[in-house]
């Protein structure tokens, strides 16, 4: 087992567990899911490649702070209950 600690200066920042860059203001677009449809396959938190896909009470949920909007996870989802909208700016 690797000590993250020790090693933390040249591991590369994914999502919520080792990050360092926020890659979320790298998106254009962001994934919107219809917790309805959602089947609860965890497809969407297997594939995110910055593992912005996180479970609470239950439910996938994605950190926008990670999230860059690639849409892997809409693409992967078999129950289409993630839709890529248009990222609106405030």
């Amino acid at each position: 087992m690797i000590d993250v600690e020790e090693y933390n200066d040249w591991i590369a920042p994914i999502g919520r567990t080792l990050y360092i860059i926020n890659t979320g203001e790298w998106r254009y677009q962001r994934p919107e899911r219809d917790h309805k449809k959602c089947k609860k396959c965890g497809a969407c938190f297997i594939f995110c490649p910055t593992g912005s896909v996180f479970v609470e009470s239950s439910r996938y949920e994605t950190d926008y702070e990670y999230c860059k909007g690639c849409g892997i996870c809409a693409r992967e989802c078999r129950a289409g209950a993630i839709l890529m909208v248009e990222e609106v700016t405030k």
